[in-house]
């Protein structure tokens, strides 16, 4: 039994090696005042990275957006807000090294905070 187990552990360690590791974590969020302003208020460009290996795959990307307003439309198959949860993309995979990007308007900026993805890891 001990060999058994053994042998398992040592296979998924393997197997994670081969296929890397990809998790939410992975999926970075990074954002900076553009400068320009939309009826009084600071205009923020957002840009979130899937930073998974490039046999990973992020869909259905749900942020946080506890909060979040603004007066500049975004796109909805971008972002769309429902309640306090945003969803990504249309929920299309992000693949490794993709940028999802958008832009909007508020007093201050406001904190993207990934909750929640599909990943999908292929062999190569």
């Amino acid at each position: 039994m001990a060999a058994i187990l053994k042998s398992l552990a040592i296979f998924l360690v393997i197997a994670r090696g081969a296929y890397g590791e990809c998790t939410l974590r992975n999926l970075q969020v990074r954002q900076y005042g553009t400068g320009k302003s939309l009826k009084g208020y600071h205009e923020y460009s957002v840009s979130i990275f899937n930073k998974c290996n490039e046999l990973c795959v992020q869909s259905n990307v749900k942020l946080n957006c506890s909060g979040f307003q603004t007066v500049e439309k975004v796109e909805p198959s971008i972002l769309r807000v429902s309640g306090d949860v945003c969803d990504l993309n249309n929920a299309l995979p992000i693949t490794s090294d993709a940028t999802v990007n958008f832009r909007y308007a508020w007093s201050n900026s406001f904190h993207f905070n990934p909750i929640f993805s599909d990943i999908h890891c292929y062999k190569s």
